[in-house]
């Protein structure tokens, strides 16, 4: 990579200048994003690849196309958000993370292009700079074809600049109502304005939000594979993990899926939709990669399993929508042991919602805690929310270290602690169990003040 020669920053220097970014709060908007990108020189442009929307399983539609590109031999690049325990999981590149000096050459960059910017248009924020790092990346790594998560719901979101062809909608819930509308239609117009011109369009949603979808795809002159219709997955009754998809491009039969729950289903059909409706702009995907990646793919923090004597399920689901989706996977992983909820939320969600749901799990006790973010709940409070909907009582401990050891004690060498609520708590379950990534140091910037 040659930004690597020049880069005069350090891992913990672009962290800092991310943390700088991130106190001018969120601006939602394309006009910054694309003029950092033209100061870039538009690195993003003419790369074929999938742009994911959705209010969950985006991570693992991107996670299961990536693995399928990669498997046919194709140079790819994730980008996904947000990260579980270090930035560079952002940025991967052919599945692996980005180095540290690799991610720090490309922030440097991109943070000296944020400089150049006219002053009428405004400094990037956070998510500007790291989305803009990431489309670096697509040039400086050469690569083949570009799979993207969108970040927050679609139109205004900094990654909407991108189009490689297929626009993915995976599924529609509630979620940042505030920025996107009280319902699952309006949400689904938000996400739907991601599609581009002649794009292919691979959407699980169903209901009102699929006719949105529709209408969408049918103003851009895009062509629409929707499951269920054209897109159709039916899974073996002895072992929900083997599926048949069935498209336009094609019937693979009998594939294995290595991602646990019950949605993956879904999500696989969405994936195998999606990376296949490429080959019209020159990546072809043949059976082997399709039945590969799937089998291969790999996604941490969604239904994980870790540890031992208790085991740990550590799964990511940070709304209502997510939880229900997960509770009969998360009933049938418990298969009769004592049980502890780990609990950590966002304020910004529902998070009583989620804890109703929960309580059908019918845990021992619950523990509450709170991820390292100014956007966390105060566990006092939702404690006093599960007391509203469940009789398992309920404790609080001040970090989520604490409340991992905690609640391993109490389940016992032969229990299970289920952590979720957050895809930040499932991180920092994960770094305090020793699992991926190294955590990222917090720099100076984000301390002072709290």
């Amino acid at each position: 990579m040659a930004l690597t020669q020049n880069g005069p920053m350090t891992y913990p220097q672009a962290l800092a200048e991310l943390e700088r970014a991130a106190r001018r709060g969120m601006r939602l908007g394309l006009e910054r994003v694309r003029a950092l990108c033209q100061e870039l020189g538009d690195p993003q442009a003419g790369r074929p690849g999938l742009l994911v929307a959705g209010t969950n399983g985006k991570g693992s539609v991107c996670a299961l196309s990536e693995a399928i590109l990669r498997a046919a031999g194709h140079r790819t690049l994730l980008l996904t958000k947000p990260h579980l325990t270090s930035y560079r999981e952002r940025i991967q590149v052919d599945g692996s993370p980005v180095s540290e000096s690799e991610f720090a050459a490309l922030i440097a960059h991109t943070a000296a292009a944020g400089r150049r910017m006219p002053a009428a248009v405004g400094p990037p924020t956070h998510h500007e700079l790291l989305t803009a790092a990431g489309f670096l990346a697509a040039r400086e790594f050469d690569v083949d074809g570009i799979v993207c998560e969108v970040g927050l719901g679609g139109r205004l979101d900094a990654s909407n600049i991108y189009g490689g062809g297929v626009a993915v909608i995976t599924t529609i819930g509630l979620d940042h109502q505030a920025q996107l509308g009280d319902t699952v239609e309006e949400i689904a117009a938000e996400k739907a304005a991601i599609i581009k011109p002649g794009d292919l369009v691979v959407t699980g949603c169903s209901d009102g939000p699929l006719a949105v979808v529709t209408a969408a795809a049918r103003r851009q002159g895009a062509e629409l594979l929707a499951l269920g219709d054209r897109l159709v997955v039916t899974a073996a009754p002895q072992s929900p993990t083997r599926l048949t998809i069935t498209s336009p491009a094609g019937r693979w039969a009998d594939c294995a899926v290595g991602l646990a729950g019950s949605i993956q289903v879904v999500n696989a059909a969405l994936a195998v939709g999606a990376v296949t409706g490429l080959a019209r702009h020159g990546l072809e995907v043949s059976e082997t990669a399709v039945r590969q990646g799937l089998r291969d793919a790999r996604w941490p923090g969604r239904l994980q399993l870790v540890g031992s004597a208790p085991e740990v399920l550590v799964d990511g689901g940070h709304n209502p929508h997510a939880i229900e989706g997960v509770l009969p996977d998360l009933l049938r992983l418990r298969a009769g042991r004592p049980t502890v909820l780990c609990f950590g939320a966002m304020a910004d969600k529902d998070h009583r919602a989620m804890l109703a749901t929960l309580a059908g799990l019918k845990p021992l006790r619950a523990v509450f805690t709170r991820a390292r973010s100014e956007r966390a709940a105060d566990p006092l409070m939702l404690a006093r929310e599960w007391a509203g909907v469940a009789s398992a009582p309920a404790q609080v401990e001040a970090d989520v270290p604490g409340a991992i050891a905690a609640a391993r004690q109490l389940a016992g060498p032969a229990g299970l602690v289920i952590a979720c609520g957050s895809i930040y708590l499932a991180g920092e379950v994960l770094a305090a169990l020793g699992e991926g990534l190294p955590q990222d140091p917090i720099p100076a910037a984000a301390t002072a003040g709290r």
